[in-house]
């Protein structure tokens, strides 16, 4: 119970302290959840909004995701509050916008991106936003199945898990499918004999080490 406590206070520690900030100009707008600032040292830095996903451009509401970004937050200075960098050495961060409101809270509470539950445990503030945006049928909501962009994104062939949190894709951690077994200590991935099918409980990881750092060992029935 004791090491069961350690590893869940780890898990919650991340999403309550961030390690590192940067400040700049928005200069550029992707996607409604990726931007790009000019630094206040003149460094241009892109940055994907943590713990939400928006629609791909190429699916509906994509446009008007960006759109909505675009006029929240184009040609402001912002605050980044970030912990690491992803595989594209995108910022992976929250944008915390002049008025003080959170850009990635903004996006989802008017129903432009879903809570991207990568990060367990999940935000109660987002969780409670999404439902909100789904209840009131706001953005993306007025359809009856949109399509979550990250199985939108998700290909035929199931994407190697990478070894070390700078070689994670931010969009495929749910492809790389690194789950944790919390009372075993044990992680799977797609490609091992006995990878769970019951996922209830488990813990999602976005890299082999963020797994191992936090004590866990890969199953033996793994491809080594």
């Amino acid at each position: 119970m004791k090491l069961l406590c350690h590893i869940i206070f780890a898990l919650i520690l991340p999403t309550l302290v961030w390690a590192k900030s940067l400040s700049g100009k928005v200069i550029a707008i992707s996607s409604g959840d990726s931007i790009t600032i000019l630094s206040d040292e003149e460094i241009i830095y892109k940055i994907r909004l943590a713990n939400i996903d928006a629609p791909e451009l190429k699916q509906p509401f994509g446009r008007q995701a960006l759109n909505f970004t675009h006029d929240l937050a184009m040609d402001l200075r912002v605050r980044v509050n970030y912990q690491k960098k992803d595989y594209h050495n995108r910022v992976i961060g929250d944008v915390v916008l002049p008025s003080g409101k959170l850009l990635n809270e903004e996006v989802v509470k008017f129903g432009y991106a879903w809570h991207y539950r990568v990060k367990r445990p999940p935000s109660p503030v987002l969780s409670n936003l999404e439902y909100l945006a789904w209840k009131n049928k706001l953005g993306l909501w007025v359809q009856d199945k949109p399509t979550p962009p990250w199985e939108f994104r998700r290909g035929n062939d199931i994407p190697l898990p990478p070894s070390k949190p700078e070689y994670t894709d931010y969009d495929e951690i749910f492809s790389y499918g690194i789950l944790g077994n919390p009372k075993s200590q044990i992680y799977y991935w797609p490609a091992c004999r006995d990878y769970p099918s019951d996922q209830k409980g488990l813990i999602l990881f976005g890299s082999k080490l963020d797994a191992e750092t936090l004590g866990f060992r890969n199953s033996q029935s793994c491809p080594q």
